[in-house]
């Protein structure tokens, strides 16, 4: 009898153990399909969903093992703020009933890097120009433009006589927008402002130059065609109407008409660009500019005819080496214009934060 009572025991025993362990829980699976998207100073994650009820996420960065969520995620998606710039990847991981699953596959690599300065010698037989360029950065978003102080050279070849002009202009933002830009002399003298406004699609429509009494210099409008291109025009006079037509965020042709006392020129450029990131890429709001391309012009050609057909044709070629991160660290350029060949030599040193 006690035999029995054991074996009905042991087999009791084991059917418990059995039955324990069909039903313990287990992690979940490993989220998929990471996406990560730069925003200015965010990266905004999102991910595909784990299946089932009651499922947190957590995320982690370049490898950690800190996750840098603050509370388990209930959506899959995340926003990370930046406080640095370089490199970044991203992994999630799915939690149920306490229980961490694995960590999902690593996502593509966001890069943030800011200009800090920008050195631009060009030279021809008559002048040598530099400019030395600094900037800084609002600590409450690092990619907002704080100040760009500039330093200015000008030698005469023949002379070797040079002129210096420093200048010092401060931004002022709206959300993600540039509102206004005033410029100082390096002894803190105001010089005077301009002032940006913006379509309904944060698209730039004007720019009002005024001078240190607020009275207005000048202003400039544009105009978005249906066609895509963008017409400038400034009310200032003999100043000539330009055409933008732009492709992936980078200027590919501008022409621009000029009149002058009975003479009429015609200017049109054309543009071609590498894959990396132009120095002033990643500054919010610089790409509402018109000037600013997010790649690398590599070459350019410039036709000019005018009616009394003084015609002249112009080109460049620009070589450019990149940092790890497929930013551009430097520039050489030469402008051509023939029958006299190379008229100009330009070079652009990059340094980032």
């Amino acid at each position: 009898m006690k035999t029995k009572i054991a074996l009905l025991f042991i087999s009791l025993f084991t059917l418990i153990s059995c039955s324990s362990d069909e039903t313990s829980p287990t992690a979940p699976s490993a989220p998929s399909a990471v996406n990560a998207v730069l925003n200015a100073d965010t990266v905004n994650l999102t991910w595909s969903p784990v299946e089932g009820t009651g499922i947190t996420y957590n995320v982690y960065k370049n490898g950690s093992a800190v996750k840098i969520n603050t509370v388990p995620l209930t959506e899959a998606k995340f926003t990370d703020v930046l406080k640095a710039t370089g490199a970044f990847t991203y992994t999630v991981t799915a939690s149920l009933n306490g229980l961490e699953g694995a960590k999902s596959v690593v996502s593509e690599k966001i890069m943030l890097e800011l200009p800090k300065t920008q050195n631009i010698e060009r030279s021809d037989k008559y002048n040598i120009v530099k400019y030395e360029y600094s900037y800084t950065y609002d600590t409450s978003n690092i990619t907002k433009l704080a100040t760009v102080i500039v330093k200015y050279s000008n030698t005469n070849v023949k002379t070797q006589t040079t002129t210096v002009l420093n200048t010092i202009t401060k931004y002022t933002y709206s959300g993600d927008l540039i509102t206004k830009s005033m410029n100082y002399s390096d002894d803190n003298v105001f010089k005077g402002s301009t002032e940006y406004a913006y379509n309904e699609q944060k698209k730039i429509i004007s720019g009002t130059r005024k001078n240190p009494d607020g009275s207005i210099s000048y202003k400039v409008a544009y105009t978005y065609n249906v066609d895509g291109t963008i017409t400038e025009k400034y009310d200032l006079p003999d100043y000539g109407v330009g055409i933008y037509t732009f492709d992936k965020g980078n200027l590919v042709k501008y022409s621009i008409t000029t009149p002058t006392p009975g003479e009429e020129f015609l200017a049109v450029s054309n543009y071609i660009y590498d894959t990396k990131k132009d120095a002033l890429a990643d500054i919010l709001g610089f790409n509402r500019f018109l000037i600013n391309t997010v790649n690398n012009a590599i070459s350019s050609s410039t036709i000019i005819t005018s009616t009394l057909g003084n015609n002249s044709t112009e080109s460049s070629k620009t070589d450019c080496t990149y940092d790890e991160n497929g930013y551009v660290l430097t520039k050489m350029k030469s402008v051509t214009m023939p029958p006299n060949g190379v008229m100009q030599t330009e070079k652009t040193v990059v340094t980032y934060y």
